[in-house]
């Protein structure tokens, strides 16, 4: 009888305990309605009567974009580009992920922000409007968003074309460049080479 009162004792402080470990384990969510756009990488919500102010985890978003057409940068047009998302949006889901700090150090929350069922994150890096940043490999959405960029970059879209071309503008000069030396070292070997050649020729009129 003794035993099973401390067994039964042992449970009742240990089960609690196990239940949260399971719990903290989880993602769990909370459905919010846009109070203010901020900037690319966050936004205020309201949850319930309370305004929260949410980075957008596991990404940086750039706040200006070239166009293809003109050269100009615009520096809202990704930060318009999410307002307009949270404004038309009928639902908007904030994820928590488990296993981190739910807050950064500027007191935000950090999570993953759903709009009508899709991830905005995910559509961000898809356009190359941001950045993988931060990703832990534990994360609830790693693959989905390594995957966008990955996109983005072979497709060489948004910030991603700046720096293709940019590397291309590079390795072109640095292709020039060599071919400029190697042009030097050509014709100094000629030069040397028919100086020789005289030289041969100069001999074999004399012997």
């Amino acid at each position: 009888m003794k035993k099973t009162i401390i067994i039964l004792a042992m449970l009742s402080v240990l089960l609690p305990i196990r239940i949260n470990a399971l719990e903290s384990s989880e993602i769990t969510s909370d459905t919010v309605t846009l109070s203010k756009c901020v900037d690319g990488n966050s936004a205020r919500f309201m949850l319930g009567l309370s305004e929260i102010k949410v980075k957008f985890l596991g990404i940086d978003v750039e706040e200006k974009i070239k166009y293809k057409s003109t050269g100009q940068i615009d520096e809202n047009y990704i930060s318009n580009y999410v307002c307009e998302a949270l404004t038309s949006a009928k639902k908007i889901t904030i994820e928590y992920e488990p296993g981190i700090e739910k807050e950064d150090k500027y007191g935000r929350i950090q999570a993953w922000v759903i709009i009508d069922d899709e991830l905005l994150q995910e559509d961000l890096l898809k356009n190359g409007y941001a950045k993988v940043m931060y990703l832990n490999d534990e994360y609830t959405y790693k693959d989905e968003i390594k995957e966008a960029q990955d996109y983005a970059q072979e497709n060489r879209l948004g910030i991603w074309e700046d720096e293709q071309v940019e590397k291309e503008n590079k390795e072109t000069k640095e292709k020039n460049s060599k071919g400029f030396f190697e042009t030097i070292f050509d014709f100094i070997g000629d030069l040397f080479q028919k100086i020789l050649d005289f030289i041969d020729d100069l001999i074999s009129d004399i012997f």
